[in-house]
């Protein structure tokens, strides 16, 4: 650039230091820097102002200035945004609210209270109340009309008024004089266990297929008399399945035996204990008894499994090992 142009930037620098530098009384007008920027850049005209779009021109005077990305802004472009004022809620009153009570005249509620009417109740005429004497006099009248009762329907002939019968009392039938309460040496042992309580299956007819229901039945396990008061042996001497009620057990075990011969029944518990294999007893019907039905194999088979079930329980729940390599001790 050839400094001696009028337009060179030095040149107008140095004449701006120097106007600058004169007096403030010599200076008579204001500087005008308006076209500083023009001037210093003089290839920046208002049509091609960086930031300006193409087709926008920017009047000569106009104020603005140059962001820091470059982009230049101009006052005519920015718009004013009004200021809303909003409404402020107004702020709560968090003091507790003052209560006053009245003040209270005790002078003038004593004084009231005294005036008030005095309330009397009637007076109760309540018996006397018993002495020992005549609690004793009641007594012994009670007790003399009671037996004078009792005496005159005694003396009265014919039958009483009331007198119960034998099936509303339902009294428990006499027992075989050969069925022992308690077990003696000589009397055979028998144990019964029911196997199922009912069952029903169906069956041809010669009206078509019918449901047949059958009455429950037991297990009857009989052993012959035991030389003194030991445990009974593992295998039966008589094993029967019998569709009898549990009041006619006896009379059904019985009529297996000789004449003369006596029984003791195990009661249920003893018999449910352990001692007593039913699972071998149930094995021995259903492999020699060649007249089974249908739902006596299926009941005994499960009555089998049940059997065999309880006994490994009890294996397990009444033996126990201290140690390994001990011995198994019962519990």
């Amino acid at each position: 650039m050839n400094p001696t142009e009028p337009d060179d930037p030095t040149r107008a620098l140095d004449d701006f230091v120097r106007r600058m530098r004169q007096p403030h009384a010599a200076r008579t007008d204001a500087l005008d820097l308006a076209d500083l920027g023009a001037r210093l850049h003089p290839g920046n005209t208002p049509g091609n102002t960086p930031g300006n779009s193409p087709g926008n021109s920017t009047r000569p005077g106009a104020k603005g200035g140059v962001l820091r990305s470059g982009q230049r802004w101009l006052a005519d472009d920015v718009q004013d945004v009004p200021v809303v004022d909003l409404p402020r809620p107004p702020i709560s009153d968090t003091r507790a609210p003052e209560v006053s009570l009245p003040s209270v005249d005790m002078a003038a509620e004593q004084a009231q209270a005294a005036l008030s009417p005095d309330i009397e109740l009637p007076a109760m005429a309540a018996p006397p109340l018993p002495d020992d004497e005549a609690l004793e006099n009641a007594t012994r009248s009670a007790r003399d009309l009671a037996a004078s009762s009792r005496d005159s329907q005694a003396q009265q002939a014919g039958a009483p008024v009331w007198q119960p019968d034998a099936t509303a009392l339902q009294l428990r039938p006499a027992s075989h004089p050969r069925v022992l309460s308690r077990w003696a040496p000589g009397a055979w042992v028998g144990a019964v266990k029911l196997v199922f309580s009912s069952a029903t299956e169906f069956v041809n007819t010669a009206n078509g297929p019918a449901v047949e229901t059958h009455a429950p039945q037991r297990l009857l396990l009989l052993w012959a008399p035991q030389g003194d008061a030991g445990p009974l042996g593992r295998w039966p001497q008589l094993v029967q399945l019998i569709a009898v009620p549990a009041s006619q057990v006896a009379q059904a075990a019985l009529a297996l035996l000789a004449d003369d011969a006596l029984l003791w029944l195990q009661p249920d518990a003893a018999s449910n204990a352990g001692a007593v294999d039913w699972a071998l007893g149930a094995d021995i019907v259903l492999h020699h008894t060649a007249a089974l039905r249908p739902f006596q194999t299926d009941a005994l088979r499960a009555f089998i499994d049940t059997e065999r079930q309880a006994s490994f329980k009890r294996l397990n729940d009444g033996y126990q090992q201290a140690a390994p390599g001990a011995a198994v001790l019962r519990r």
